[in-house]
C-alpha cells in the first residue's frame, strides 16, 4: 500500500476540529479498515455511522451551538465582571469620598475646637487683665483718697512748726534775765506747751488731716458692701499705712526726745553758769 502524507493545512484543520468530529472520522476510518480485511464479510458489514456527512454536520451544529452558549456565558460573565468591577470602583469611590468628607469634618471640628480654645484663652487673659486693671485702679483710687504721704507731710510740717515755736521761746529765754529758777522755766515751758496745743488745734494742716480722716471714714461707710477681695485689699492698705505711720511717729518721737534732751541740757547748763560765777570768792 502506498504511503500518504497529510498537508500542513490538513494538520491545522485536524487539530482545530472538535473532539466528537475527530472521533467520528477516526471511527469511519476504522470501519473502512475493517471492511478491507479479507476475513470481513462484505454482505453483512455495517458502518458505525450510517451517513457520515450528515452526522458531521450535526456535530458541527452542536459544536457551534455549544460555542455560542459558551461565548454567551463568557460574555455574560465578562459583563458581570465589568459590572462588578464598576460597582467595586463606585463603592471604593463612595468609601473614599465618605472618608474624605469625614476627615474634612474632623479637621473642621479640630479647627473649631482649637479656635474656641484660643478664644477662651484670650477671653481668660482679657478677663484677668481687666481684673488686674480694675484692682489696680481701685487701689490707686483708695491711695488717692487716703493720701498717706500728704498726712505724713502735714504731720511733719506741724511738728516743724512746734519745733520752731519751742526754739523761738528758748532764744527768748536766753536773752531774758537769768534769775529764773528751774521750776519757773518748767512752768514757762508748760504754758508754752498749752499755747502750742491751741496753735496746733487751730492750724489749717491739722484741720486738713481731720477733714481727710473724716472723708476716709465716710468712704469706708459708703463702701461697707464690698466683696471679700476688696475688703482684703483695703485691710492690706490700712496695715501698710499703720506700719508706715508707726515707723514715722516712732522716729519722730525719738528725734523730738533727743532734741529736747540736748536743748534742755544746754539751756539748763547755761542757766547754771551765772549762779556758779556769783559764788566765786572776791579778792
Amino acid at each position: 500500500m502506498s504511503s500518504y502524507s497529510f498537508s500542513h493545512q490538513f494538520y491545522q484543520r485536524w487539530t482545530c476540529a472538535p473532539d466528537p468530529i475527530r472521533t467520528s472520522i477516526i471511527q469511519e476510518l476504522t470501519d473502512i479498515t475493517t471492511l478491507l480485511k479479507a476475513e470481513t464479510p462484505f454482505e453483512t458489514f455495517v458502518f458505525s455511522t450510517h451517513d457520515l456527512d450528515a452526522h458531521l454536520d450535526d456535530l458541527y451544529e452542536n459544536h457551534e451551538a455549544e460555542q455560542a452558549i459558551a461565548k454567551a456565558i463568557t460574555d455574560k460573565q465578562a459583563a458581570e465582571q465589568v459590572i462588578a468591577e464598576q460597582q467595586r470602583l463606585e463603592e471604593e469611590q463612595k468609601t473614599q469620598a465618605a472618608e474624605d468628607t469625614k476627615r474634612k469634618e474632623e479637621a473642621k471640628l479640630r479647627e473649631a475646637a482649637f479656635k474656641e480654645e484660643n478664644e477662651l484663652k484670650e477671653a481668660a487673659k482679657k478677663h484677668e487683665a481687666d481684673k488686674n486693671a480694675q484692682t489696680e485702679t481701685e487701689k490707686n483710687i483708695l491711695l488717692a483718697a487716703i493720701k498717706p504721704e500728704t498726712v505724713v507731710t502735714d504731720k511733719i510740717n506741724t511738728d516743724n512748726s512746734v519745733h520752731a515755736i519751742i526754739n523761738d521761746d528758748f532764744d527768748t529765754e536766753k536773752n531774758a534775765v537769768g534769775s529764773k529758777t528751774i521750776s519757773e522755766h518748767a512752768n514757762a515751758i508748760d504754758d508754752e506747751s498749752i499755747n502750742n496745743n491751741k496753735t496746733i488745734k487751730n492750724d489749717s494742716s491739722i484741720n486738713a488731716i481731720n477733714n481727710k480722716a473724716s472723708a476716709a471714714i465716710s468712704l469706708a461707710v459708703k463702701d461697707a458692701k464690698l466683696s471679700v477681695t476688696h475688703k482684703e485689699l483695703i485691710h492690706e492698705l490700712e496695715v501698710q499705712i499703720d506700719d508706715y505711720l508707726s515707723d514715722q511717729m516712732m522716729l519722730m518721737s525719738e528725734n523730738l526726745k533727743s532734741w529736747l534732751r540736748a536743748e534742755m541740757t544746754q539751756h539748763l547748763s547755761e542757766q547754771d553758769k551765772p549762779a556758779s560765777n556769783g559764788n566765786l570768792p572776791k579778792n
